[in-house]
């Protein structure tokens, strides 16, 4: 059987293939920031000497205005190409105006929300009835695969072959892969099951390795976006691009290094570490040579400004 990493590596193309494309409006959905962005804002409007709901309020408005920016630019670039008709565009601008003016939470944790009290049902209802009424046109942005393709790292032919093999999938749980054996032993799934499940596996057609250019792809991207977002933001406050990103450097450096000097007194209190061993173990930290990463910096993990 081929090796199980070589399955896992194209789960990007599987997924953008058999999720349909969501609305243009939910890159929008900003809503309130977990702990360590808010942190970051707050650290970095501190060392800017700004009010931390100034800066968050910048950083709203310059993402909803690249975010219109870039969506009514595809939309003449389709009409222009003959895609779409202006009226088409006119109907798809007036349904995203009419969005529910409802808190803004993913559509699968709509539940969870509700639950929590953040969201009401007749809300969510709200907003499902918005959808459904989404006017019939064309897709506004290229897929996941249509971008593979155009950009020639797979053919339509092998798209057309992998998207057969991921409809053919056994129907059994979707769970890691190593967990398979636990459902067995615990009776979820049969030896039958998980022996379909494997031979479908091996069936999986041969496919080019597309994680490499896609990580870059999505690097110079988010850093592109990055910059713009950096700049707009500074012009809305009335400050200047690079002492607004020196100030988020800077936060997120002072808040690693409190990060982990909390975690170094956790070892040394819980006596995993001597006192000697984690004032060691920050030197080192501090010592590391200031040099580029060897390979592409996931987008999620690069420093600086946060992306819109």
């Amino acid at each position: 059987m081929k090796q199980v990493f070589k399955v896992i590596l194209p789960v990007l193309l599987a997924a953008a293939m058999l999720v349909a494309t969501m609305p243009a409006t939910a890159l929008a959905q900003d809503g309130p920031g977990p702990p360590r962005r808010s942190a970051l804002i707050a650290r970095a409007a501190e060392i800017l000497n700004i009010d931390q709901q100034e800066l968050e309020d910048a950083i709203t408005q310059a993402r909803q205005e690249l975010r219109e920016e870039a969506l009514n630019s595809r939309l003449q670039e389709l009409v222009e190409e003959g895609t779409l008709t202006q009226q088409q565009v006119n109907e798809y601008q007036a349904w995203l105006e009419a969005r529910p003016d409802i808190p803004k939470v993913p559509r699968g944790q709509l539940k969870e929300a509700m639950e929590k009290g953040i969201i009401t049902q007749e809300q969510i209802d709200q907003f499902k009835a918005w959808l459904e009424a989404r006017p019939d046109i064309p897709r506004i942005w290229p897929t996941f695969t249509e971008r593979l393709i155009e950009q020639g790292i797979i053919t339509q032919q092998q798209a057309d072959e992998y998207k057969a093999w991921l409809e053919s999938r056994p129907d059994i749980p979707r769970v890691p892969l190593w967990q398979l054996k636990r459902l067995l032993d615990e009776g979820e799934i049969t030896q039958e099951q998980l022996d379909q499940f494997k031979a479908w596996l091996e069936a999986r057609p041969e496919m080019p390795e597309v994680r490499p250019e896609l990580l870059k792809e999505r690097t110079e991207k988010i850093q592109q976006r990055r910059d713009v977002l950096a700049a707009r933001v500074a012009e809305i406050l009335g400050i200047n691009k690079q002492e607004l990103e020196d100030a988020f450097k800077q936060a997120q450096t002072a808040l690693r290094e409190e990060a982990l000097d909390a975690r170094l007194r956790e070892l040394v209190n819980e006596g995993l570490w001597t006192q000697q061993q984690a004032d060691e173990y920050k030197a080192w930290i501090k010592a590391r040579p200031d040099v580029p990463p060897l390979r592409p910096v996931p987008p999620f993990r690069q420093p600086g400004f946060p992306r819109w």
